[in-house]
């Protein structure tokens, strides 16, 4: 094993699982810090309607950021079990689709979000 490396199957499980999900809580705490700030300054100079605006689209956006999170951790679970077994071929594979999902998503969902007024 190379010099830094930990490995997650030795040691205290609780220990491990905060250490696991530590980057995810505090990715989720920022966004919520951001959403908060977003709306402290909208609502103090841009005026009510404007803060509704951020306020009831604010859910939105963590909802797809949650959802892509999701896709991505999920890919990254069938890319490391085939890595684990060996499968370069299928791993190979599960990480074309990966990409070429985050690709046609970006192409059609970009235009989409750009229209909303």
């Amino acid at each position: 094993m190379a010099q830094g490396q930990k490995l997650m199957t030795s040691g205290s499980i609780p220990k491990q699982m905060v250490f696991f999900a530590l980057p995810i809580l505090l990715g989720n705490l920022f966004q919520q810090l951001y959403n908060t700030v977003d709306s402290l300054i909208v609502g103090n100079f841009l005026g009510s309607q404007a803060l509704a605006a951020v306020s009831s689209s604010g859910n939105i956006i963590f909802l797809m950021i949650g959802f892509f999170n999701g896709v991505a951790i999920g890919a990254g679970v069938v890319i490391s079990r085939y890595f684990g077994a060996r499968e370069i071929e299928r791993m190979q594979k599960a990480i074309h689709t990966t990409v070429a999902f985050g690709l046609i998503v970006s192409f059609f969902g970009n235009p989409q979000l750009d229209r909303v007024d």
